[in-house]
Formats: structure tokens, C-alpha cells, sequence
């Protein structure tokens, strides 16, 4: 009788182990789920169709055609150099035609004639910031004795030649014409001796010297 209690007991042990060890089982198993991996948690981006690429490029293409004109375009409208195309003096021994000295070009260049009712004439750009006088009063004096006063930097020039005065206050240019002697002055100040002589140079070949 003893025995058998005991086997009993003993079966009883075993059977409640193994209930046990199920029920570990079983929480383990809930425990053990596998974690979600994180490229499957991501959204992969979408592509851009084909429409919207399109669009883009146009879009692009718009901006890069609408940029500011180059400085070139804009200063269009500037006056022309006379430097730029300078005839250079006339020819030796022509001379400015008398009625050309009366009625001078209206214009040489950026310079514009400014009205006046006698022979002394103005030219001026459109600023004012620069003016030469042209004085059609026709000198008696022969021509080789007048250029003894502009010796300083003397430079032929149209049917003459341009220099200053020994102080260099001034710039003086004399100029043959069929019926003598006339004077083109200006100021240091205003204008260089060089850019004298290229008007000069553009007066002379505009008034038909020959």
C-alpha cells in the first residue's frame, strides 16, 4: 500500500512538471516573435513621372533664356568713338571750302552744331560737358606764322594742325581754307589735345576738304 502511494506521488510530480515546461513553452513562443526589419518599415520615395520631368526642364530652360541683357546690348544707343574711326588729317595742300566755313556740318560725331547767327560757331554733346569752337572769321595772317604759336605738342590735324600755348591753358587748331586762315579752339579741361585732332581730323573730311 505504501508502495503504491508512492508511485503515485511520484506520477503526480512528473505530470505537474510537464504542465510546467508547457506553459514556459507557450510564453516563450509569444516572446519570440520576430521583429519587423526596418526596410520594411520605410516608404520607398516614388519616382517622378514623366510629365513632371518634362515640366522641370521646361521650367529650367524658361529662367536660363530670360536673363539680363549684356552690357554690350545696353550701351547700343551710346554714341559712336570718333577715335574708333578717325580719318586721320587730309590730304597735303587741300584745303576747306569757303562755303563749308559758312556752313559748317551740323554734326561731327556725338557733337551737335549749336545755333548761333554769326560766323563763330559751337559744337557740344548732348551734356555740354565738352565744347569746341569753330570761328569761321578768316585770319589775315599766313598760315606758317600762326602754328609758331601753337609749337607745344603740335600735331597735323584736318588741313592743319592742332597744339597749345606755351602755358598749356589752351588748344588751338589752324586750318587752311580756300580763302585763308580759321581757328578752332577749346579747353584743356574739356578735351585732350588728342581727341582735338581726331575732331578735327572728322571736320575737316566733313566739310568736303579736297
Amino acid at each position: 500500500m505504501r508502495r503504491k502511494s508512492l508511485l503515485f506521488m511520484s506520477t503526480l510530480a512528473l505530470a505537474t512538471m510537464g504542465l510546467t515546461a508547457c506553459g514556459d513553452d507557450s510564453g516563450g513562443g509569444a516572446e519570440s516573435a520576430e521583429p519587423t526589419t526596418a526596410s520594411e518599415e520605410t516608404t520607398t520615395p516614388e519616382e517622378p513621372t514623366a510629365d513632371e520631368t518634362k515640366t522641370a526642364t521646361e521650367e529650367e530652360s524658361t529662367d536660363s533664356g530670360s536673363a539680363a541683357p549684356t552690357d554690350s546690348a545696353a550701351d547700343s544707343g551710346a554714341p559712336a568713338d570718333l577715335g574708333a574711326t578717325d580719318p586721320g588729317p587730309a590730304p597735303e595742300g587741300a584745303v576747306i571750302p569757303a562755303d563749308a566755313v559758312a556752313t559748317p556740318p551740323q554734326a561731327i560725331g556725338p557733337f551737335t552744331l549749336q545755333e548761333a547767327s554769326g560766323p563763330a560757331r559751337m559744337y557740344a554733346d548732348d551734356d555740354f560737358t565738352v565744347r569746341i569752337a569753330v570761328d569761321g572769321n578768316v585770319l589775315s595772317s599766313p598760315y606758317e606764322s600762326l602754328v609758331e604759336y601753337i609749337a607745344t605738342s603740335n600735331t597735323p590735324a584736318g588741313t592743319g594742325s592742332c597744339g597749345t600755348n606755351e602755358s598749356g591753358s589752351s588748344i588751338t587748331c589752324y586750318l587752311r581754307t580756300t580763302d585763308g586762315v580759321i581757328t578752332v579752339t577749346a579747353t584743356p579741361e574739356e578735351v585732350s589735345l588728342e581727341d582735338m585732332v581726331v575732331f578735327v581730323n572728322h571736320y575737316a573730311a566733313e566739310a568736303g576738304a579736297a
